[in-house]
């Protein structure tokens, strides 16, 4: 078994209107369970590390379905807080040609959002853990879910933790003036940073020298995306790390049939070549190869192993030339 990761966030249930449907003219959707640190743990336990997920679900069957879908990807569920009634829930729609994705939330008042500092017993949940991950989102959800984000940061960093943090800025949970207070005080809590050149601009106000001269973080990873057309997208990377290493990836491009999930596989893989000390070039297109496989393949999970992703590159390369 290898390290221990921990990750903070909320997972949701997905009702997806089927392939080239809307949600309003769709009469039946595909159930999904998903969240982006859920995902994350999912990628990493099948890689062999022992995962714990900290979130809380309603009672009942629906908490019950959550719990057995995060159970069967191999999930730590032993800290989850289990109560009330509410489970996030959002809609969503692929698009097509010529539109892109939609999505509609109800996650107000989820069960969620109702943690606070006085939730987990941070001596028990930190014990052993050789890596806590969590994204932005956890930190817009309620002014008590942003509390305890926080606070895990800083218990986790306190007792020697490594702290990943993922910006997964989303524009219905806030606005992007109040997510740049919000993240500037959670970097200085981290570090691994996982964000684009567009996020240090919007948020940080930094460029990628300063943030590495004036931020505590070991590692900064640039993933940055374009879509040349609806099924084609491409991504470039950089990682600059505290050692004085860097890399910078050429451009790769890649088919895209799903549009759920990619971010998380890239993070996991990235997180995953980190904690395995992989050289920053091998680790970033290790990367980049799960983040582009990720994309045809369904679902919002992503559990291949890692011969799945390095025999990718070879495909990855071809599809870029």
């Amino acid at each position: 078994m290898k390290g221990k990761v921990t990750a903070f966030g909320e997972i949701m249930m997905r009702l997806a209107a089927p392939d080239g449907g809307t949600i309003r003219g769709s009469d039946n959707f595909s159930v999904i369970y998903g969240g982006t640190e859920a995902n994350v743990l999912a990628f990493l336990s099948a890689l062999g590390y022992k995962t714990n997920y900290l979130t809380a679900l309603p009672e009942g069957d629906i908490g019950g379905a959550v719990l057995d879908h995060l159970k069967k990807f191999g999930i730590g569920t032993s800290d989850i807080v289990v109560r009330g009634d509410t489970l996030g829930l959002y809609f969503s729609e692929n698009g097509g040609e010529s539109r892109g994705a939609r999505v509609i939330y109800y996650r107000k008042n989820s069960e969620f959002t109702r943690l606070d500092e006085h939730s987990f017993d941070y001596d028990r949940v930190l014990c052993g853990v050789s890596l806590f991950h969590i994204s932005g989102i956890s930190f817009a959800l309620s002014p008590s879910s942003r509390a305890l984000a926080f606070r895990l940061m800083r218990e986790a960093r306190s007792r020697g933790v490594k702290v990943s943090f993922d910006f997964n800025y989303r524009a219905a949970l806030g606005t992007t003036e109040r997510a740049g207070e919000i993240f500037r005080e959670a970097v200085k809590e981290a570090d691994i940073l996982l964000a684009s050149h567009r996020d240090l601009e919007t948020f940080l106000r930094m460029d990628e020298e300063e943030v590495m001269q004036k931020l505590p973080c070991a590692y900064l990873i640039l993933r940055d995306r374009a879509i040349l057309a609806p099924d084609r997208h491409s991504v470039r990377v950089s990682v600059l790390a505290r050692n004085g290493g860097k890399y910078s990836s050429s451009m790769f491009a890649f088919p895209v049939t799903e549009r759920v999930g990619g971010g998380d596989a890239f993070n996991g893989a990235m997180l995953h070549a980190i904690m395995s000390g992989m050289p920053l070039g091998e680790a970033t297109v290790f990367a980049i190869s799960a983040f582009a496989l990720k994309h045809i393949i369904k679902g919002d999970t992503f559990t291949l192993g890692e011969e799945d992703i390095v025999n990718y590159r070879k495909v990855l390369e071809e599809c870029s030339e």
